[in-house]
């Protein structure tokens, strides 16, 4: 079952009892040398729908930004112990302000590029030795998920293995299809098996087009929505302009593979739009990931950032990065700075700055989210999703690590405003 508690702010579960003795066996001993110094770090930072840091400030309109491309700017270039942090922030699906392209943002068009976009970032710069962490809001949330999902499933492409990276990317997202015709049989190699059988990852390893075995330290999203990532819009459905493309969309994984050590996640309460249910994780028996999920109060992009109240933005925005500091180096004084813009955001429209937790939570019931009507989030009773086609079950999510942030009970006892 979801367990529902106070959020620790440790990032990983508490060491073991040390034994008094010091009779302990070598394999001991080599589990407790420190982990390998790794070579640099490959951060991707995939942001959400309709969102990206650069557009309004080259129309010479004022940018409210989001967490991702926060989150993005307070990674130091170099770690305080000299290892290189390499980041690259991805716009999200739909950016750029034409109507084009804010229906191909309602509609999911464009994810399957950005998903191959972004992890053609990770397997150009990968090499032995590196740490891989993947953030992402929204559909960001979602793309950063399916690219983990991807190198669980195939592995890391070798730089002769990207050629191929389009048939392998189609082969995956058909591999339940069992009426699938390949467009190119005979790429990455003759006789190819299913996505789905091992040989298939085998014989790509085989060949060298492929790192198999390689770990994500990190995933870490901001409120993850739509059972493929989409919002799904009624009307939108009824039209055709959502159904097509949600059968395309629905061969990504996004469940907890091994590979990822540690999976993180901030989750929106006061969310209501129906279109906007969340996606949570879920870990399965024998899985070795180290999952939070956390709850905060506010609404979608209050938890993801984009509001012109950024309170409660900031506030998930320092929990994520008080996850990943173990990890990663961060600018502290840049999140100084993003506190001190929230508190003067109020001075400049003439009100007293609210006080920790109690930023203006956002309805977002407008748009062509409106005609959708609203449906209350419920922690702990969320139920699974089949992978291959995308649909809700009624089985119950049972082992999600679910939490509740303290700041909900300082809204809930000291009655905060909406």
């Amino acid at each position: 079952m979801s367990r529902l508690s106070g959020a620790s702010s440790a990032p990983y579960p508490p060491d073991e009892p040390s034994r008094a003795n010091t009779g302990r066996s070598r394999s001991a001993a080599l589990k407790a040398l420190p982990p390998p110094r790794p070579n640099k770090r490959l951060i991707l930072c995939e942001d959400g729908t309709w969102l990206d840091s650069d557009s309004n400030s080259l129309r010479g309109a004022l940018s409210i930004e989001s967490n991702i491309t926060r989150l993005s700017r307070a990674i130091k270039a170099q770690s305080s112990d000299g290892i290189p942090q390499v980041s690259y922030y991805h716009f999200g699906v739909g950016a750029g302000g034409t109507v084009l392209n804010k229906l191909m943002g309602a509609t999911g068009s464009g994810l399957a590029e950005i998903v191959r976009e972004g992890y053609s970032f990770i397997a150009t710069n990968y090499t032995v030795g590196d740490e891989i962490f993947i953030f992402g809001f929204s559909r960001g949330a979602y793309t950063a998920r399916a690219i983990a999902g991807l190198i669980g499933e195939v592995g890391v492409l070798t730089r002769d293995g990207l050629p191929f990276l389009a048939e392998i990317f189609r082969d995956v997202q058909h591999q339940h299809d069992r009426d699938y015709k390949p467009k190119h049989p005979d790429l990455p190699f003759r006789d190819k098996p299913p996505a789905g059988d091992p040989e298939y990852r085998t014989e790509l390893e085989r060949r060298g087009l492929t790192r198999l075995g390689v770990m994500i330290k990190v995933v870490g999203v901001f409120d993850t929505v739509g059972s493929l990532g989409t919002p799904k819009i009624g009307w939108l459905q009824r039209v055709g302009l959502q159904s097509n493309m949600m059968r395309e969309l629905s061969f990504y994984d996004t469940s907890l593979d091994n590979c990822i050590e540690y999976a993180f996640q901030a989750l929106a309460l006061d969310e209501r739009r129906y279109a906007f249910q969340p996606t949570l994780w879920e870990k399965f028996p024998g899985n070795r990931t180290v999952l939070r999920q956390v709850w905060f109060p506010g609404a979608h992009a209050n938890v993801g950032g984009g509001y012109a109240d950024q309170q409660i933005a900031t506030l998930t925005l320092a929990w994520m990065m008080a996850q990943c500091e173990p990890f990663l180096d961060f600018d502290r004084d840049y999140l100084f700075d993003q506190w001190e813009a929230a508190e003067d955001h109020y001075e400049q429209g003439g009100e007293k700055p609210r006080p920790w937790a109690f930023g203006r939570i956002w309805d977002g019931l407008s748009g062509v989210y409106a005609l959708g009507g609203t449906k209350v989030r419920t922690p702990g009773r969320y139920t699974a999703t089949d992978p291959t086609n995308g649909k809700v079950t009624a089985e119950p999510l049972e082992d999600t690590h679910e939490y509740v942030h303290p700041s909900v009970r300082a809204r809930v006892r000291l009655k905060g405003p909406g």
